[in-house]
């Protein structure tokens, strides 16, 4: 299965907003662990005694919204830490905006071609080939495509 034209853009977003989105995670965690709840509702109690620990952890685990968040952002700390000088360098200057001069494609293709210690040139389809290396990694440590 191939990434489509759809999943580049909205995987880029996950980047783009990755502080958003480890704040929205924070927040979803609160919710869940430290908001008052109607305990009883209608019933009685279980019977099943559980730790605090362990009734954390269930809530955690049983919250989608919170599970997907937390995919989100360990596959972009994971996919981070795994990448390539030149990955972190499109990483950096694209999505989280280290130096607002570089930002176009053509730009960082022609960054990169300056770090360079041999001649070669690094072009702009180049550099759109690992953006999408860096996004089909994503998709796939997010669980959203297989590529076998």
């Amino acid at each position: 299965m191939k990434l489509g034209k759809a999943d580049i853009p909205k995987l880029e977003e996950y980047w783009i907003n990755y502080n958003n989105v480890k704040g929205q995670l924070a927040y979803r965690r609160y919710e869940l662990l430290y908001q008052p709840q109607d305990k009883n509702i209608g019933g009685g109690k279980p019977n099943l005694p559980r730790s605090p620990v362990e009734n954390e952890v269930i809530k955690l685990h049983d919250d989608n919204k919170y599970r997907n968040l937390s995919a989100i952002v360990s596959a972009i700390e994971d996919v981070y830490n795994k990448a390539t000088a030149e990955q972190k360098f499109i990483i950096e200057h694209r999505y989280w905006e280290r130096d607002l001069t570089v930002y176009e494609w053509v730009d960082i293709a022609h960054e990169l071609t300056k770090q360079r210690d041999d001649d070669k040139i690094i072009s702009r389809d180049a550099v759109l080939r690992l953006r999408n290396k860096i996004m089909r990694d994503t998709a796939k440590r997010i669980g959203w495509v297989s590529f076998d």
